[in-house]
């Protein structure tokens, strides 16, 4: 019986020495934060640390979907987005993920794809900035109007706003995280 050599990991982006993070070179991490350790607050001074939900967390509890992995990393890179992206549930479940009505007529590149290309031309518009809002067109998963969308090319089509803030993760690694404008 054979058994699968052990892959070597970065120690930097954490990702097989074969497949590097887009942002590796240029980034050097660190240890995440711990309950207990002491940080700086910018009102308070040096603070220990109470209570620590970190990005990880998120993702494995699944209040964030990670959109790193496969296909949609591969679209990131395709859009030139060097930096590890997320988007929240709430945002992926609605505009992302396939609901079987929609299956026939679409699929999840695409309809991931045109997420991640709006934010791309939006940033481009922008220029460097740590938040910001951008629209896209699309039909919706589930029934009705979110305070985010207006009407769009058809009754069932949508002009739908989301918000990307860009920050670090966990380990000060650069990660982007897509979200309804009323999230955080």
């Amino acid at each position: 019986m054979n058994t699968p050599s052990p892959v070597e990991l970065c120690t930097n982006c954490l990702r097989a020495v074969t497949n590097h993070r887009p942002w590796c070179a240029d980034v050097q991490t660190v240890s995440p934060p711990k309950e207990g350790d002491i940080v700086e607050d910018p009102l308070l001074g040096r603070v220990p640390l109470i209570s620590v939900y970190t990005r990880q967390q998120a993702i494995e509890d699944g209040t964030l979907v990670d959109c790193t992995q496969g296909i949609f990393d591969q679209l990131n890179r395709q859009a030139g987005l060097k930096f590890d992206v997320a988007m929240t549930a709430s945002a992926f479940n609605r505009y992302v993920a396939i609901s079987d009505e929609l299956k026939p007529m679409q699929d999840l590149t695409g309809r991931y794809w045109d997420v991640i290309w709006m934010f791309r031309d939006a940033v481009l518009k922008a220029g460097e900035v740590g938040e910001l809002l951008f629209e896209f067109y699309c039909i919706p998963n589930g029934q009705g109007y979110q305070t985010n969308e207006k009407r769009g090319l058809s009754p069932d089509h949508r002009r739908v706003t989301l918000k990307a803030v860009c920050g670090t993760g966990d380990r000060g690694e650069p990660c982007i995280t897509f979200m309804l404008p009323d999230e955080d």
